[in-house]
């Protein structure tokens, strides 16, 4: 049997040594072997927004953290959708070949997330077995909301949307009350890839 796919996200109060894990959201890979999509660096981010103001291709859906409504490996089962939502495809596109899961679909809705809205820059570092991870810092207006917003859902699932594409999905485990994220476990291309939306989306505030 193969291992399940996981992807971390850690959140921590500055100064304080504590964290709160993320654990992903899907399904063992099934025996057939999965076509997993091909990308770069440069085709993903020229399909990104050029600015917070042209989402036209991200269906308007800012980056952010995002409640699933609903998720099925057919997009056909999630209709009819409800005033609001929107269906997104998880490809496992930036996530490490041995760590992808099997492709589904999402329903969110931009009416319940919480924005990524960064008090600096992402900086990008590398965890401890070597692989590229991004380090976030939540502005501090944001911090509040995103702890009353996992309160709320806890054990229900979210979805980290970056460029108007499913970047990851966990389950939300317990309350974040801390204002640092990482993204981990993400490929090369990808890392950089979300970094350069992230970077590009804090500098047209």
């Amino acid at each position: 049997m193969k291992r399940r796919s996981r992807l971390f996200v850690t959140l921590a109060l500055t100064g304080i040594i504590s964290a709160a894990q993320f654990s992903v959201f899907a399904a063992d890979e099934m025996a057939v072997k999965k076509i997993v999509p091909k990308s770069t660096t440069e085709n993903f981010i020229s399909t990104l927004p050029k600015s917070t103001g042209d989402l036209s291709q991200s269906k308007k859906l800012v980056d952010g953290l995002y409640l699933i409504q609903r998720e099925s490996k057919k997009q056909s089962d999630l209709a009819p959708l409800k005033d609001g939502e929107q269906i997104l495809i998880n490809n496992y596109e930036f996530i490490a070949p041995e760590e992808r899961g099997e492709t589904s679909y999402v329903v969110v809705n931009p009416s319940d997330f919480i924005p990524l809205k960064l008090a600096n820059d992402p900086i990008k570092e590398n965890d401890q077995q070597g692989k590229p991870k991004l380090s976030i810092s939540l502005a501090e207006e944001q911090i509040a909301p995103l702890e009353k917003f996992t309160r709320d859902n806890v054990m229900k699932s979210v979805a980290i949307i970056i460029g108007g594409k499913v970047v990851t999905t966990h389950k939300i485990r317990v309350p974040i009350v801390g204002g640092k994220m990482q993204i981990t476990r993400c490929t090369d291309h990808g890392c950089e890839a979300l970094y350069t939306e992230l970077e590009k989306s804090r500098s047209v505030k």
